[in-house]
């Protein structure tokens, strides 16, 4: 009997203790056991999902911070896709945006840390019960370790040690200079200065080199072309470079000859130049209707686009209007004369209307002096 009893303790210890094993699969410590009341555990709290590039020393259980308030916790770290994701959970009445940003900060110097979650400067819609923040919106505030090591980089290897040896070439290369040392900055001042002014010219340079450069960018192909037969040439030019050279030592005894015959003539030279000054400025001046008159002067008294039109074969059509209205005839024949204005009044007489005649030239302004013009340039009489 005492041994059935013993055996049936046995077995009850042996299913305890498989029973403790097999419930214990998930315990990872006290600290991974929520707190029953805690924030995020109420009724109404939700879920959010947060994707880190790093969880640093965050565990279960850890805080969740908005604007510094504690408004829920990290419920599990977990592995998706390769992401670490932590699923949060939240108080019903905490409201972020959907963009939200998040990021893991230290709480203390020993180490323990919490999430922290804040809205972006444009937030966007509202964030919901099961929404992820994905990396782009996640980051760490630096830790305790990153901050000492770096200074620690710094102190051994930041070239603290050369300060004094630095300070001390910088002391020796100032000292005694301020007055050179004042001019250098005072040169400097008025160069940048200068530069400024010139930022829109060196921009357009800029530009203009951008283009080029997009310009021979394009002709690729012919660039490479030209680069590949021109030392062809150059290897030909050497190969004759002594006939370059004759060519230019004749080139040079040529110009001394030309020296030797206008030298004596250079004052006469000279004179007749400077008399060609005016006639060549006055013929700047018409130069515009030459075009005009050289298609008149060739095919006169034909206009050169009707020259063609005018001959047939050994035939001349052409038609002439002739004006020989009084009003016409007295402005051409009687004008300056005492009888100018007679047949115009003549005509006039016979019932014309003097706004549909040919317009008198007595009373015609002069298109040199006219108001608004003047309407002929004249030529320089000083010339």
């Amino acid at each position: 009997m005492k041994t059935v009893s013993r055996r049936c303790r046995q077995a009850l210890v042996l299913l305890m203790v498989a029973l403790t094993l097999t419930s214990c699969r998930e315990w990872r410590g006290i600290a991974n056991v929520p707190l029953p009341g805690g924030p995020g555990s109420g009724p109404g709290a939700y879920t959010v999902y947060v994707q880190v590039p790093d969880t640093l020393a965050l565990n279960g259980n850890s805080r969740v911070l908005v604007a510094d308030v504690f408004v829920g916790a990290v419920d599990q770290i977990e592995l998706k896709n390769w992401v670490a994701t932590l699923k949060l959970r939240l108080n019903k009445d905490v409201h972020l945006p959907r963009n939200a940003t998040a990021k893991i900060g230290q709480t203390s110097l020993l180490g323990s840390q919490h999430i922290e979650l804040a809205a972006p400067p444009d937030p966007v819609g509202e964030l919901k019960d099961g929404d992820t923040i994905g990396l782009n919106n996640s980051s760490s505030y630096p830790t305790i370790e990153r901050t000492l090591a770096g200074l620690a980089l710094l102190l051994q290897r930041g070239g603290l040690s050369d300060l004094d040896t630095i300070t001390t070439e910088f002391d020796a290369v100032m000292g005694g200079r301020a007055e050179q040392i004042r001019a250098f900055l005072d040169k400097l001042d008025t160069f940048i200065t200068s530069l400024n002014d010139q930022r829109d010219d060196i921009t357009h340079a800029i530009d203009s080199g951008n283009r080029l450069l997009s310009y021979f960018g394009a002709h690729n192909d012919t660039i490479d072309k030209v680069l590949t037969d021109f030392p062809p040439l150059f290897k030909y030019f050497n190969a004759q470079q002594s006939i370059f050279i004759n060519a230019v030592e004749a080139l040079g005894q040529m110009g001394r000859a030309t020296n030797e015959q206008i030298a004596p003539a250079r004052g006469d030279l000279h004179q007749v130049l400077d008399a060609m000054t005016c006639p060549a400025r006055e013929l700047r001046k018409a130069s515009p209707y030459f075009p005009e008159l050289l298609q008149v002067m060739i095919t006169a008294p034909y206009h050169v686009d009707g020259a063609f039109k005018a001959v047939r074969g050994d035939f001349i059509n052409t038609s002439l209007i002739v004006d020989l209205t009084y009003a016409s005839i007295d402005n051409a024949i009687l004008t300056g004369t005492g009888f100018s204005g007679m047949l115009r009044a003549l005509e006039q007489s016979f019932g014309h209307d003097p706004e549909k005649m040919i317009p008198d030239v007595r009373y015609t302004p002069n298109p040199a002096s006219a108001p608004g013009g003047p309407y002929v340039e004249r030529a320089d009489r000083n010339c």
